[in-house]
Parts: structure tokens; sequence; C-alpha cells
């Protein structure tokens, strides 16, 4: 696990990134969320994202993570930050996880969700802080265009911070983003939405 793995995300519903409806009881202003890429060669198509959420539903016995459609999610990993503990997790399908009646809305049957068992309900009055690290492989929006990659996704949380593959600089961005390098040397951009929506972020690089 990267020592500098930042925290993201939220439980049950990843709003509007993601196509799964907001529980009612969710609200932003409440979340603590940010949410962090780390890009990987782009002939590889994949993306490495650490993010975090926090549990505070009384007797609650799952985590679940919802992968976008077009992407697919591998070794996805699970933590609980208080106890240090690895939780055990499974794909299933959006079928699956309907007949579970777990939340008040249902998601499309053929979605892929990845679920996380915590070891102990949430107890009355209490939380649990949970880590979610998975790589991501997306044909569609990770793609290479001549001698630049172009990195094409819809970004949902409050804070997000891209990191390009080492050894390569950026050449254009669709949105403002702060820019800087990370402690590997790595360009990093920082991208900050207030807005109760997502932002669409095309980014294009180049190798030094």
């Amino acid at each position: 696990m990267r020592p500098s793995v930042r925290v993201s995300i939220i439980l049950a519903g990843a709003l509007a990134a993601l196509p799964y409806p907001a529980p009612a009881q969710e609200h932003r202003a409440e979340q603590d969320r940010e949410i962090t890429y780390w890009l990987n060669e782009p002939d590889t198509h994949s993306f490495l994202i650490s993010h975090g959420f926090t549990v505070t539903e009384e007797g609650a016995e799952y985590v679940h993570n919802f992968v976008r459609a077009g992407s697919e999610a591998h070794d996805p990993r699970f933590w609980n930050l208080e106890t240090g503990e690895e939780l055990t997790v499974r794909h299933m399908t959006g079928a699956e996880l309907n007949a579970m009646g777990v939340y008040d809305r249902t998601v499309e049957d053929d979605s892929i969700v990845i679920q996380a068992q915590l070891h102990a309900p949430v107890a009355s009055g209490h939380s649990v802080r949970i880590r979610v690290q998975e790589t991501y492989v997306d044909s569609g929006r990770y793609t290479i265009d001549g001698d630049e990659l172009v990195w094409d996704r819809t970004l949902g949380r409050p804070r997000n911070v891209v990191h390009l593959p080492a050894g390569w600089v950026l050449t254009a961005v669709s949105t403002p983003a702060t820019i800087s390098t990370d402690d590997e040397g790595r360009v990093a951009l920082r991208f900050i939405n207030p807005r109760n929506d997502s932002v669409h972020v095309v980014l294009r690089a180049r190798r030094r």
C-alpha cells in the first residue's frame, strides 16, 4: 500500500459520479470525501484509486463500493482504520445486492458492486472509518492518442487528486486545477468541486 494514500468517497451511494441514487439521509456537507488516482502507464488503461468513508448507520454489517459502468475493479482492499484490520471483500452483481434489501433504492441488476463485511455491526452512537484501495481498468476513458495519454473522467467528490504516471508531463487539462509534484516527482493535479454535481475532466500528457 502506498504510504501517502489519501481518503475519500461515501457509504452506499457514490452520488453523481456513479449510477447509484443517493439515499435520502445522505448530505454532502456531512461527508469527508477526497479521492486520489494514480495513473499507471496508459497502455494498461489502469489506475490505482484510494478513498475512504465513515459508516454511521446503526447495525450496518456491510459496506459497498459501486463500480462505474465501463470500468473493471481489480484487487479491491478495504481496511477498518480504527483497528487496522483488513476486511473480507467479494464482487457481486447489482441483482445480488438488491436481493439483500440493504438499501431503500435499487441499482441496475447488471452493475458491479464490491462488498466488504465489517467484523461487527456498527453500535448505536458509534462509527467506523473505512479505507478502500483498488485498481480500475477502463479502456474507454483512459487511452492513448498518438504520443499522448488521454484520461477522460467525471469526478464527483469535492476534492480530487490525479497523479500522472512517472515520467509524464501535462500538456492540456479541460478544468482548472492546482498542479504540483508529489514526493515521487510525479505531476499531481488537484481538482476542487464546491458544487453539488460532477466535474468532467479531460487531461492529456506526454513523456518527458
